[in-house]
């Protein structure tokens, strides 16, 4: 693990000093410390990384299965971890292209876990049901 993370070093012509930057939850926390402030350059950064520690410990983040049901910005079905994927067939001379759901989940750390629903064979409407409900499944079934 990086052990300067969310700290940022800033030299400016009359100080300098360093940043620590935390986001949890949406919220920026942030507290400047100035090499003049804490007795030098080395200082300020032993007491951005005290700081920097201290929040990491106090400020809860979001749990996987929090985080989970999340809608990200660049999410497209409007259901988290559903999307719908068309794939075309080269090994056929017409190239047939095949749609189908993708439901997606992690039942725990360094796991994932797929389910795909054919429109071919469920019709739209209902291999998205159907993905809905096997994502929902799958997140009820993680750790916390």
């Amino acid at each position: 693990m990086n052990k300067d993370r969310n700290i940022t070093r800033i030299d400016r012509q009359t100080s300098g000093g360093y940043l620590v930057r935390i986001t949890r939850k949406g919220k920026l926390h942030s507290e400047f410390f100035k090499d003049s402030d804490c007795g030098g350059k080395r200082k300020a950064l032993v007491a951005a990384r005290s700081h920097r520690d201290k929040m990491e410990q106090k400020l809860a983040s979001y749990s996987p299965k929090q985080l989970s049901k999340k809608v990200r910005a660049n999410n497209s079905s409007g259901t988290p971890g559903v999307r719908y994927v068309e794939d075309t067939d080269p090994r056929w001379p017409s190239q047939p292209t095949y749609g189908y759901y993708v439901a997606q989940w992690s039942p725990k750390k360094g796991v994932r876990r797929t389910k795909r629903f054919s429109v071919a064979k469920y019709g739209k409407e209902k291999a998205f049901q159907l993905a809905v409900r096997a994502r929902n499944r799958g997140v009820n079934s993680m750790e916390q």
